[in-house]
């Protein structure tokens, strides 16, 4: 498509792709061009994206909170675009609730819900209207939603695209945008222009191009070429490779099979509701079991054969009965990691600072639920006292599990809390069993099932829960830590060491399912289609089968089916994807790299973009005139990509795209 139009492309229609139109349209008075075309490309559902797609089974839900997500900046957001502020998703869907109900007479508890939505964003969700048959559709899950409540996938899709249809309409009559149900294949310069080649065929020319693609494919490794020789030589085997879950080719899961699975997040928990209630079972309660909670199975799923590097699933979400508490961090926070000097040293500077909040945290939360379990005052001054530098040229510096920092801590605080049951012990917290050795499959399997059932009891006590309280400290430190983080802000050691455990750490402790996938997990395993194989597990496969060899003694498995639960990386440097490697061999795009300790400069997965504009650093260095990347394949390089944008809290995708709009402007105006 050719036009002399100035012209800007967004690659992938997915929430960031419709924040970056919102972005430019909120710019386009201070920076113009006028007229303008905005062409968006994707090749699954525009203004949801694939992950988010309204196409999907609402038993797939989001792992964020309904109150907690928006696509609309605010005033915390560090930026130089102006705010333009909106609702919540929550806030959307209970004002779509209102002027949905019969007669436009909302309930007493509908009008309660809407009653302190700030007037500005009503008149922003008054501005477009909700897609029609959207509230009749969606009126059970609607009437149930609260602040806390996790939202069915294609629930936020329906928010994501009403965005996007509102940011179209405010654009401007000299502003048109075109939408491409398409896959981009490559790009090229010819004119000064950039050329887009899509899968149908199609070119596009634009002046300015944002790659904003979510998660993008690398090679297989070795030891994945050697399961897919294998697979290919045996064709009774299964292999469901990686992906979102929905996309992912579980229908070829047979039924009744062992099926070994890899991962326990959260893309294990999407895989588990796919294999089993949307094969035709059930979860009915019932007091007389664990949890109250019962399956009644149609047959047809699966043996569900679990291992991941820790062989326990995430922790579930604690159950405030409302949105989290914000975490003090006062440690961590106490230093201003934007001047500090780089690169950093994560497991000296800053794990020590994390760790102290944690046990701050604890403390503070026993002694309100349990008046005098704790010396608060003492234990207090003894975590202050504790030298954060204290073994930072141990062995185990670089582990947050089982760094030195942790003994000085624990010991401590210890004389200060005289019952050791109320003591924390911050490192078998956040590194389950890594200190238990396991007589067998079957020992491993109770403790594992035993850990998801003690862990669900504290996530009921909600903020009554020491542990969680230490737990969610640790889970929100990862926002001070991409900060200090991002642009090569840690050194490669840190990276590749305590800094990338410790975002393990946190994604367990923090981004784990919503505490009724647990229960579901429970109940699953009380009717035998679940077992925990252990941790560590390597995975061979040869005409028998996959075989799974767990670093429980013992615990080696064999099955017909492996299910990959877990997502990896983008590597640039490996990349699988065709409009990436047509940047490579045009010599416009290099792996970002970050400085070890002894001063060499080392190679990440991540793609190096100029931290202002978003734009690519080229292989020769310099910053390319006209092509930019936002999102997950830059995760490694600025941190942060991937958690959906939360009100109030300065949230980096926001920062993101009205940097990257801006320069996209810029670009686009010859800037």
């Amino acid at each position: 498509m050719t036009s002399s139009r100035p012209a800007i492309a967004i690659v992938g229609g997915g929430p960031r792709g419709v924040l970056l139109l919102d972005r430019m349209v909120a710019n386009l008075g201070e920076l113009g061009p006028r007229p303008l075309d905005v062409h968006i490309i994707d090749d699954t559902q525009i203004g949801a994206g694939r992950v988010w797609r309204t196409d999907q089974t609402r038993e797939l839900c989001m792992n964020t909170l309904a109150d907690a997500v928006t696509l609309f900046t605010d005033e915390s957001v560090t930026m130089a675009g102006p705010v333009r502020q909106g609702p919540t998703m929550y806030e959307w869907c209970q004002l779509a609730l209102s002027h949905g109900m019969p007669d436009a007479v909302p309930t007493d508890e509908v009008r309660r819900r809407i009653g302190g939505v700030d007037p500005g964003r009503v008149r922003v969700f008054e501005s477009h209207p909700v897609r029609e048959g959207f509230v009749e559709e969606y009126r059970d899950e609607l009437e149930a939603q609260r602040p806390e409540s996790h939202p069915s996938r294609p629930l936020y899709g329906e928010y994501i695209r009403w965005c996007w249809g509102r940011a179209v309409a405010a654009a401007p009559n000299d502003v048109r945008v075109h939408e491409h149900t398409d896959r981009v294949t490559g790009v090229s310069e010819r004119g000064g222009r950039q050329v887009l080649s899509l899968r149908s065929g199609e070119r596009i020319e634009a002046d300015a191009v944002v790659a904003a693609t979510g998660w993008l494919h690398s090679a297989p490794p070795w030891h994945e070429a050697e399961l897919a020789d294998a697979v290919a030589a045996s064709p009774a085997l299964v292999w469901v490779r990686q992906g979102s879950p929905v996309d992912q080719n579980l229908v070829e899961v047979p039924d009744g099979s062992d099926a070994i699975v890899r991962g326990v997040g959260m893309g294990f928990f999407d895989a588990m509701a796919l294999l089993t209630v949307e094969r035709g079972g059930r979860f009915v309660a019932d007091g007389e079991m664990p949890w109250g909670l019962r399956y009644e199975p149609s047959g047809r799923e699966p043996r569900l054969l679990v291992t991941s590097n820790r062989g326990v699933p995430y922790r579930a979400k604690t159950l405030y009965g409302s949105l989290p508490p914000k975490a003090e961090l006062r440690y961590a926070r106490s230093v201003d990691w934007s001047a500090h000097p780089r690169p950093i040293d994560f497991d000296r500077e800053l794990w020590p600072l994390i760790a102290k909040d944690a046990y701050c945290a604890h403390g503070t939360t026993l002694h309100r639920v349990k008046p005098g379990a704790i010396d608060l005052d003492g234990a207090l001054a003894a975590i202050d006292g504790v030298d954060i530098a204290a073994g930072s040229g141990h062995p185990d510096a670089g582990d947050p599990a089982r760094s030195p920092i942790m003994t000085a801590l624990a010991e401590a605080v210890a004389p200060f809390v005289p019952d050791p049951d109320d003591r924390l012990d911050l490192g078998a917290v956040i590194s389950p069993g890594h200190d238990i050795r396991f007589s067998g499959p079957d020992e491993f399997d109770e403790w594992a099932t035993r850990f998801v059932a003690d862990d669900l009891r504290e996530a009921e006590r909600g903020a009554d829960s020491p542990v969680k309280a230490a737990l969610w400290t640790v889970a929100s430190a990862r926002g001070v830590a991409y900060r200090a983080g991002a642009f090569g802000g840690f050194d490669a050691e840190s990276r590749w060491g305590g800094q990338a455990r410790f975002q393990a750490i946190g994604n367990h402790a923090g981004s784990g399912p919503p505490a009724f996938r647990n229960r579901q997990l429970l109940a699953l395993h009380e009717a035998g289609l679940v077992r925990f194989i252990g941790p560590a597990a390597g995975i061979e496969a040869d005409a028998d089968g996959f075989r799974a060899t767990s670093a429980v003694t013992g615990a080696d498995v064999t099955a017909p089916v492996l299910i990959d639960a877990l997502m990896r990386f983008h590597d640039v440097g490996r990349s699988a994807d065709p409009l990436i490697r047509s940047l490579n061999d045009a010599g416009r795009i290099r792996p970002f790299e970050v400085s070890s300790r002894d001063g060499d400069d080392v190679a990440t997965g991540g793609v190096d973009i100029d931290p202002g504009t978003g734009r690519l650093i080229r292989a020769d260095g310099t910053v390319d005139r006209a092509f930019h990347i936002a999102g997950i394949p830059v995760d490694e390089t600025m941190h942060d990509a991937i958690i959906s944008p939360m009100p109030g809290a300065d949230a980096t995708m926001l920062r993101e795209t009205d940097r990257v709009a801006r320069s996209l402007l810029r670009s686009a105006r010859g800037g």
